[in-house]
């Protein structure tokens, strides 16, 4: 298949509207690692991809944040709504998402992720070995159909998303992981003593 001279536009889009109640209802996005906010290490891995959004459930606390705030059209509907509601809501073709609790930030992934959609102008998830690991990906407004069908059904899970979106985008295999979540205080804890 002949690959695109790319004209698609990307931006980056932190995913952040969540309750966070693992987190005791601490807000991910403002915890510190090595002394600097997640937002902060997130924002200068994504800032390769071009203008900033993050998604939030409600504009509150985030109002400080020098980003565009995307608040959530699709309630309770976890990830994919937010995803959604950023591709329709931005002015690109595609976004590069992550996770607001990404840290330490993979700059490869992210690096290779930009370079492949900005090559392909296709969608791009990571995987390892069989299994798709769709945060951190890239996205595009191609995809938002499938999503909504997916969300019509009620079924919210990104690797469905893209198992229907599959055929027209790329995969980037992965030797091992590189990708950390903080889900928990737990994982919080661990992070802060590393």
């Amino acid at each position: 298949m002949k690959e695109k001279q790319m004209d698609n536009t990307l931006a980056g889009y932190i995913l952040a509207g969540g309750k966070n109640t693992r987190m005791g209802g601490r807000k991910k996005l403002f915890l510190k690692y090595r002394g600097k906010q997640f937002y902060l290490w997130l924002k200068n891995g994504l800032k390769a991809a071009g203008a900033l959004y993050v998604s939030v459930e409600e504009y509150a606390p985030y109002e400080g944040l020098d980003a565009v705030l995307v608040k959530d059209i699709y309630k309770d509907t976890g990830p994919i709504g937010g995803i959604c509601t950023g591709l329709k809501l931005c002015q690109e073709d595609a976004l590069l998402v992550v996770p607001c609790d990404m840290v330490p930030v993979p700059d490869r992934l992210l690096k290779d992720l930009m370079e492949i959609y900005r090559r392909t102008g296709r969608p791009v998830c990571p995987s390892a070995g069989d299994r798709l690991l769709p945060l951190p990906a890239v996205y595009s407004k191609e995809m938002l159909p499938a999503a909504e069908e997916l969300m019509a059904e009620g079924n919210c899970r990104l690797c469905g998303w893209w198992e229907r979106s599959r055929a027209g985008c790329e995969i980037l295999p992965l030797e091992h992981a590189t990708v950390n979540n903080v889900n928990t205080k737990e994982d919080y804890e661990r992070l802060e003593g590393q």
